[in-house]
Parts: structure tokens; C-alpha cells; sequence
């Protein structure tokens, strides 16, 4: 109950904002919050209502807490999410308050079938086309970020796996790779559809790095064929497997060490996820 009062206290100015919300049709009488409809490991999700109800339906997205130690992480994210909009490769922003972390967009729905190999693909490689400057993705100090959270035991236990998983050797060739602008955490639960094409929510770690992590973190979600298939949809005949397995083996432990944060029955084991016959290819 606090917490939903706090949500709502921040909130507010937002609501208040509304004759400014960049809308084709503007809005005649003030919105009303609805109920919270979705929460994320750092973001509340809110319904928001009008007595228009022709209008394309609007949220509110709220920060609850940084699953990132970047400064200015909110403003990078917005101006990452921005310029996905502009391309339609994101919910359209509304309005921004940038003090409170908090954001009015349209509403978008999860994809009614499963997304294959193809359209993921298409997804990824029209983000990487976007005119967009951003900061480089810092995948060392997000490792060293999460192993700094956990206890001392667990510290040893984790850089233990990544030493016999010759992780800082993975880092340095996608450190070396040529940078392209990135989501960077294209999970199934990250994408979204307007009914006319796929589109991603969630810019947070957005940025200027590998294609073959983004990539790696994008498979996640698909069958091992289907996986196989959209590395050669997005590379074709420019595929570098030791760079494939570098992604893979760095987007694993990401995954695993941002479980254990946030997820922690989720987790793997260090011993448990440096066993896997990928970690050591």
C-alpha cells in the first residue's frame, strides 16, 4: 500500500501535465490513473483513463528502482526510446518526467503468435540502422556491479566460473568488435506489437556495443534451430563464430549474474552455469 502511494505521489505531475502530452488528438478533461497492470524488476506499469474511448489506449511507466548504476541512465534511456519511436520501433512517448522517472506512451500488447527467427531478425536489424549516438555499452562494469552486490562467497564462486570460462578473453573480442547501436535486452518480454510490425519496450540498457551480444541476448528465447537461424538472417556471409561464441558465452553470464540480483530463484549456480558445454567451447 505505501508503495502504491509513493507511485501514485510521483505520478502525479504527469497527470497534472496533461494539456502538454504530445497527442494527434488532444485530450478535453482531465485522465484518471487506473489500476497497476504489470511490474517489472524496475518499472511499476499503470492503466490510464479518459472518457474518450476512441483514442489509442496510454500507460504509465513508472521507475521503481535502477537495475542499472549508469548516472544519467533514465535520460539515456529516453533519448534511446526517442529515437526507437520515431522509427516506430517503440510505444510513441507521450510526455516525460524526467525527476519523478516517469513516462506516458501509448499501449502496446505482446505478439499474439510466437516470433520466429525472420521477424526478430527484421527487428534487430532496423534498430541497428538508426541514426542514434549513445553511450558504449559497459559490460565489465555491469559484470563487476552485480558480483560487487553479492557476498563475498558468492563473489569467489562466480569470478571462479568465469575464469575457467575465459570470460575476460570473450569481453575483450566484443570490446574489439565493431559497434553498432544495440538494445541490448531484446527479451520475449521486452517485445511488443501495435498490430503492424514488432517493436521493443524498455531502453534501459540501450547503447553502442557488439551486435553479437544483442544478438545473443535476443536468441534467448527461441529453439536452438531458430537461434542458429537468426545469427545468418542478421549476418549473412559476414558471421564470425568466434565472435558468436563470445556473445553467447558473455550474454549467458550477464543473464545469470543479473538473475541473481533480481531473480534469485531463478539463478544458476556458478558451478551449475560454467558447466554448460557452450561456457566452454
Amino acid at each position: 500500500m505505501a508503495q502504491a502511494m509513493v507511485s501514485a505521489k510521483r505520478l502525479s505531475p504527469s497527470l497534472a501535465a496533461w494539456r502538454v502530452w504530445d497527442l494527434a488528438l488532444p485530450l478535453q478533461a482531465p485522465p484518471r490513473l487506473g489500476l497497476q497492470i504489470a511490474q517489472g524488476s524496475g518499472h511499476a506499469i499503470f492503466e490510464i483513463h479518459s472518457d474518450e474511448g476512441a483514442r489509442i489506449p496510454l500507460l504509465a511507466r513508472i521507475r521503481t528502482q535502477s537495475t542499472r548504476s549508469t548516472e544519467g541512465g533514465f535520460h539515456q534511456e529516453m533519448a534511446a526510446w526517442q529515437a526507437a519511436a520515431d522509427a516506430e520501433l517503440a510505444p510513441k512517448l507521450v510526455y516525460v518526467d524526467e525527476e519523478n522517472e516517469v513516462t506516458i506512451c501509448h499501449k502496446a500488447h505482446h505478439p499474439q503468435l510466437a516470433v520466429d527467427a525472420e521477424t526478430l531478425s527484421r527487428l534487430c536489424k532496423q534498430i541497428y540502422a538508426l541514426p542514434t549516438a549513445g553511450p558504449r555499452l559497459q559490460l565489465r562494469s555491469d559484470i563487476n556491479n552485480y558480483l560487487g552486490a553479492m557476498s563475498a562467497t558468492a563473489k569467489r564462486a562466480w569470478r571462479r566460473a568465469m575464469l575457467a570460462c575465459n570470460v575476460d578473453e570473450a569481453l575483450s573480442l566484443l570490446e574489439h568488435d565493431t559497434p553498432h547501436f544495440c538494445h541490448n535486452d531484446l527479451t520475449a518480454g521486452n517485445l511488443m506489437s501495435d498490430d503492424k510490425q514488432l517493436m521493443a519496450i524498455d531502453w534501459e540498457y540501450a547503447a553502442l556495443g557488439s551486435r553479437y551480444f544483442d544478438v545473443a541476448i535476443a536468441a534467448g528465447s527461441l529453439d536452438s534451430k531458430e537461434r542458429d537461424r537468426l545469427i545468418d538472417i542478421v549476418f549473412a556471409d559476414t558471421v564470425d563464430d568466434t565472435l558468436v561464441q563470445a556473445g553467447r558465452r558473455v550474454a549467458s553470464l550477464v543473464t545469470a549474474l543479473w538473475q541473481t540480483q533480481f531473480t534469485p530463484l531463478e539463478a544458476p549456480e556458478p558451478s551449475a552455469w560454467a558447466s554448460q558445454p557452450e561456457m566452454r567451447a
